[in-house]
């Protein structure tokens, strides 16, 4: 199969609403490229396939993930993890898909702040220099600076994880004061079935 097979791209970023449904919202300027990819590509001549086309410098990051067709996502639906391409092995998984569903999209995120946030949602785990991390909290000792600052000290691929880490902190901390709150409303309450002489039921009396 060396047969170059037409690819469609479009340019933009992933979200996820609550109910946990994928959402891909394209750049206002995009309007959709078709690029031609041989079964057998490479990621990297993907990449710079894609690069040039977007006019993407390779000092960029990006991200390139798509959905199989509508009868592989039963019965979840979008809510269906997304399938990423950053390998070989998986530009060949997604070549073998395209040889049958000609509607394949591939949809690309770049720079740092839609890459970090894409590899939030889907929840990978990520590097920093030789060391691999996965948030379970945050620490209160943060880095405090102004992305201008963070952005002269810092490579734009070390500005993904940099990023990534602080969208995670600030997961955890909404967490953290969601249960605070709600922990506050049941003491309230509790307070006030006290003061009212109400004797709430007890488990097994």
């Amino acid at each position: 199969m060396g047969t170059t097979l037409r690819v469609s791209l479009y340019h933009g970023a992933w979200n996820r609403n609550d109910d946990g449904f994928w959402n891909f919202q394209r750049k206002p300027s995009d309007l959709g490229y078709s690029v031609l990819i041989k079964p057998t590509e490479t990621f990297e001549n993907v990449q710079t396939i894609i690069r040039a086309r977007y006019q993407i410098g390779n000092e960029t990051s990006l991200a390139m993930a798509y959905h199989p067709p509508e009868w592989m996502l039963e019965p979840d639906g979008t809510r269906r993890p997304l399938l990423t391409v950053s390998s070989n092995s998986e530009v060949e998984a997604m070549m073998h898909l395209r040889s049958w569903f000609t509607d394949l999209k591939l949809c690309i995120s770049s720079g740092y702040k839609d890459v970090a946030n894409f590899h939030f949602l889907m929840k990978t785990t990520f590097t920093v220099g030789d060391a691999t991390f996965v948030f379970n909290g945050y620490s209160d000792e943060e880095l405090v600076a102004s992305k201008e600052i963070l952005e002269e000290l810092f490579s734009e691929h070390e500005m993904v994880a940099i990023y990534r880490a602080h969208l995670e902190i600030t997961k955890a901390k909404q967490e953290q004061e969601e249960r605070a709150a709600q922990s506050s409303v049941s003491s309230t309450k509790i307070t006030k079935d006290v003061a009212s002489g109400s004797n709430p039921s007890v488990p097994g009396e």
